[in-house]
């Protein structure tokens, strides 16, 4: 009898001490993720580059000496283009998530360029019409994951076929969002 009141003893103590480290840690873990880069930075510092290695990983060059076929060989070369597209395709994550702003506060009322809206104003439309600007992320998104298609299938065509949807994709955005005043381009005449 004593053993068995001995087990039950240290069965509720262990189960006590179990609950309240429970308890502690659910305490003392944040409430939701933690939005660090704003907008500015994730298309910077995440989507320019991926974006790029796709773009560059297939390409012809005309020289005096001859014609040169850019594309991915190797094993390594494919998985470059492949970890891009992936980090392309998470990133529209990243600018997605509600209450990422678009810039730091310090840097609401610089532009990168003459033509850009500041980034307080870019916030404002982003705020205003939220549906479209979640509409030209997910754009983004589709495109960079039949950019990973490609990439998975070592698809070299697929590659060439993407790059200008992904172009597309940004522009569409950056005409809407970033310098909405800028001239589009019409059809030729």
């Amino acid at each position: 009898m004593r053993s068995f009141r001995w087990l039950v003893l240290v069965s509720v103590i262990a189960l006590a001490a179990g609950c309240r480290s429970q308890q502690q840690q659910q305490t003392a873990a944040p409430e939701g993720p933690v939005l660090f880069g704003p907008i500015r930075d994730v298309m910077h510092m995440i989507i320019e580059p991926s974006a790029q290695v796709i773009f560059d990983s297939v390409a012809v060059s005309v020289t005096a000496a001859g014609t040169l076929e850019r594309e991915p060989r190797t094993e390594e070369e494919w998985d470059t283009v492949l970890h891009a597209a992936m980090t392309l395709a998470e990133a529209t994550n990243l600018v997605a998530m509600p209450g990422r702003r678009v810039s730091r506060p310090e840097d609401e009322s610089t532009s990168a360029v003459e033509s850009e809206l500041p980034p307080i104003q870019i916030q404002a439309k982003i705020d205003a019409n939220r549906a479209l600007w979640l509409k030209h992320v997910k754009q983004l998104q589709e495109v960079a994951m039949k950019a990973y298609e490609a990439a998975s299938q070592k698809s070299v065509q697929g590659l060439w076929d993407v790059g200008e949807p992904i172009d597309q994709a940004c522009e569409s955005c950056h005409l809407e969002f970033w310098y909405p005043n800028e001239k589009r381009p019409g059809p030729p005449q």
